[in-house]
């Protein structure tokens, strides 16, 4: 009994250690409601948006029933519910499932390799893929099987070989029972079938060995400059007796071309119980579908004797695949009736179409001889707030109101027959039409001003590309006007001339505002910095660092002077990457400042020690805040939306969507959580003493506490060198911690006394 008390009395301590010290202020909430412009309420809005997605089944909530795992290629993982209603598509987003899943990249396909119903994945990893089994008992669980998935190539076993860029086909290609790999060689135009031996070899499907069976599956060739292939190649460089023939050889293949960029899924299509082949090219907006006419008992002899280049296109009913570009198709049942159906998408990760780009096909026969109808062009997507590449979401009260709006800026939604940058730039105006405790949002206008309109761009004659607004009154006449930041990292004044208490009317006052060039990226924010009562301007920008103009105007008359390039040396690029894309955004916490920015990578990070400091460093308090991660290029930006004395958080990303983060505990953001430097304590365990080495962080104005499992402080003492020992022989046996603070920082280390 004494010792389960002791371990709740851990528990309450630990919990105790974390809510006051690493105080979780913001919880993901998708409860909010959000109507299209239309009226019709989003079913998802806060998912997050799709660009470039991979679809897979999974039971999610070990319910029995198939719910949807979309991966997006940049590595964010959107988990979706089924309600399981027969001939419906009743999905709800379900965050709460992104943290069951290992990290992933590039792309991840969930495939059951050992036949026990459960969902394992099949990722890109550096050479080739890994492998995670399914270890899901009453949660959802993975359990790595391999990093790199290695086939015999007779005589050597090597790296089962996938690129990133590629979608591979895993799928029972022989009938035998267990899943073999359909993949395009590294250098050539063929695509290569690595046998699965597991049944062969044990007589079940549960295990992971691969054999190179033939390097020409199917004896085709991709052509280099269309996405037809050339039927009846001879594929001289098989290995040797090689599954599957061709009687009617014309072309010799002295090794290809070069691979560029290919997805590959297997169905069959009409019937004869063997594996069809659907590819995809990168430079193409449409399908091949290539038949396979081996109708053999144990299915060997592959061979593709024709191709279709209008798939799904079967019936008057259907429309060929048309998305630009580098299509992929996934096969699933999507409206529970017990039959896959088809969802195509894209696997151009920039430059191509990013909204309405998932299409959804139902499938009205089964799911050996499939007839394909379109019902969506944004399948899932069409539940969501989508801008196309990337959302910069900022709260506006644009009509007065009293309640906060959202205006949002995006790099363009892609359209290949616009021009000149085959993107529409726009601000997509949300509206709050709840109350000021319960906000809900209904889209207003797709492009509040007509942005796509104006030559921002003056030196190219065209409109500005990744448009950021900022609000503030710098005119001094009680409204509140907007600046917009661009890709060339420019800045442009919109006038807004509406008059206190009235609905915004933005015109346009001076393009290229003030003569600021940030260099690229332009993200800025309006704010009092030095608390003068003039607003300044923040501006983050591609390189990862944050500039500062003051205002050295006046409130009617504004006048912006570099201060400095490099704004508390706030750096949001890591090592490793070619862009940072700060977006910061300053705000005041209980009266002083802390900085919250966005970055390249995603992650969100968090700074405080402003006030009376803006040209020495900020004090980072964390660098992956919260651990939130809603995808690349992450915006953030707060507000008090629910009228609760807690800020709540906005986080727009790569993929054109939103999440909405609620502020659960307090106003406070939380405090430093752990300190940027290593600190050693030794020995641990201990019997007489220990000693807390700093190493390089500093001793000034820092203190060293002992706290008990009660939560109670023990012993309190100033440091006042790098080294320093605390003796703890009148203490008794157990468990206590050591806690180091300085200036915000704090971290807390356990340590065993025996």
């Amino acid at each position: 009994m004494l010792a389960y008390k002791k371990h709740i009395i851990l528990i309450f301590f630990v919990t105790v250690a974390i809510n006051s010290i690493a105080q979780l202020s913001y919880n993901r909430n998708d409860s909010i409601i959000v109507l299209n412009i239309d009226g019709d309420t989003l079913s998802n809005p806060w998912a997050g948006g799709f660009n470039s997605v991979q679809f897979s089944e999974i039971d999610l909530n070990i319910d029995g029933i198939k719910d949807i795992f979309v991966f997006e290629k940049g590595g964010r993982i959107i988990p979706f519910i089924n309600d399981g209603i027969a001939n419906k598509q009743g999905y709800k987003h379900a965050p709460e499932y992104i943290s069951n899943f290992p990290y992933m990249h590039d792309w991840a396909l969930l495939r059951d390799y050992n036949c026990d119903g459960k969902m394992d994945i099949f990722t890109y990893s550096t050479g080739g893929m890994a492998v995670y089994k399914n270890t899901s008992t009453t949660t959802l669980s993975f359990e790595l099987q391999t990093k790199l998935l290695y086939s015999n190539f007779q005589p050597n076993y090597i790296n089962l070989y996938v690129s990133s860029a590629d979608i591979p086909a895993i799928d029972d290609i022989d009938g035998d029972g267990d899943l073999d790999i359909l993949t395009f060689s590294i250098l050539g135009a063929n695509v290569e079938y690595h046998k699965n031996l597991s049944m062969e070899t044990y007589g079940t499907c549960d295990s992971l060995i691969y054999e190179l069976r033939n390097k020409c599956w199917g004896f085709f060739k991709e052509n280099a400059a269309s996405n037809s292939v050339t039927l009846y190649d001879t594929c001289s460089s098989n290995v040797p007796s090689p599954e599957g023939y061709s009687k009617h050889s014309k072309e010799h293949n002295k090794g290809g071309n070069k691979h560029s960029g290919s997805t590959l899924f297997t169905l069959d299509v009409d019937g004869n119980n063997s594996k069809d082949l659907v590819l995809g090219d990168v430079s193409f907006n449409n399908f091949t579908l290539l038949y396979n006419g081996d109708n053999s008992i144990n299915l060997n002899s592959s061979i593709i004797i024709g191709q279709d280049n209008l798939f799904p296109s079967n019936n008057i009913t259907t429309t060929a695949v048309d998305i630009n570009v580098f299509p992929a198709g996934f096969y699933l049942d999507v409206n529970n009736d017990n039959v896959k159906d088809l969802v195509a998408t894209t696997n151009c990760y920039g430059g191509c179409k990013n909204s309405n780009n998932v299409w959804y096909y139902e499938n009205e026969n089964t799911t050996n001889f499939p007839a394909f109808n379109l019902k969506s062009t944004g399948f899932l997507q069409d539940g969501m707030i989508e801008t196309g590449e990337e959302a910069h979401p900022v709260f506006f009260d644009y009509n007065a109101d009293g309640l906060m709006d959202i205006v949002v800026g995006n790099y363009g939604d892609f359209n290949p027959s616009a021009n000149p940058t085959n993107y529409k730039t726009s601000l997509w105006l949300y509206e709050n039409i709840g109350t000021n405790t319960t906000p809900s949002y209904q889209l207003i206008d797709s492009d509040y001003v007509n942005i796509s309109t104006i030559n921002l761009d003056i030196g190219a004659s065209q409109p500005a590309l990744r448009i950021i607004p900022t609000f503030g009154d710098i005119d001094n006449d009680n409204d509140e006007d907007m600046i917009i930041g661009d890709f060339n990292g420019m800045l442009h004044y919109f006038e807004n001339t509406a008059g206190a208490g009235n609905t915004a009317n933005f015109t346009l006052n001076t393009p290229q505002y003030a003569g600021i060039d940030v260099g690229n990226f332009a993200s800025p924010q309006l704010i009092d910095l030095d608390k003068d009562s003039l607003l300044d301007l923040v501006i983050g920008k591609s390189n990862g660092y944050v500039s500062y103009y003051q205002n050295t105007g006046t409130k009617s008359t504004p006048a912006f002077t570099l201060i400095t390039d490099s704004l508390g040396y706030i750096k949001t690029k890591k090592d490793g990457q070619f862009n940072g894309y700060s977006t910061p955004f300053v705000f005041d916490d209980n009266g002083s400042y802390k900085l919250m920015a966005g970055s390249y990578g995603g992650g969100i990070y968090l700074y405080d020690n402003i006030d009376g400091n803006l040209n020495g460093n900020f004090s980072i308090i964390d660098s992956a805040y919260l651990n939130i991660w809603e995808g690349n290029r992450s915006f953030v930006n707060l507000a008090d939306v629910t009228n609760d004395g807690k800020i709540d958080l906005l986080i727009g990303n790569l993929s054109g969507g939103i999440a909405f983060y609620k502020g659960s505990i307090s106003n406070s953001i939380p405090e430093k959580t752990s300190s940027t430097l290593p600190i050693k304590i030794y020995p641990n365990p201990t019997q007489n003493s220990i000693t807390v080495n700093l190493g390089n962080n500093p001793i000034n104005n820092s203190t060293l506490e002992v706290v008990n499992l009660l939560g109670e402080v023990i012993e309190h003492k100033k440091i006042i060198q790098q080294q320093t020992s605390i003796n703890l022989v009148n203490y008794s046996s157990g468990i206590y911690f050591i806690r180091y603070s300085n200036s915000g920082i704090s971290k807390t280390f356990k340590i065993i006394k025996n």
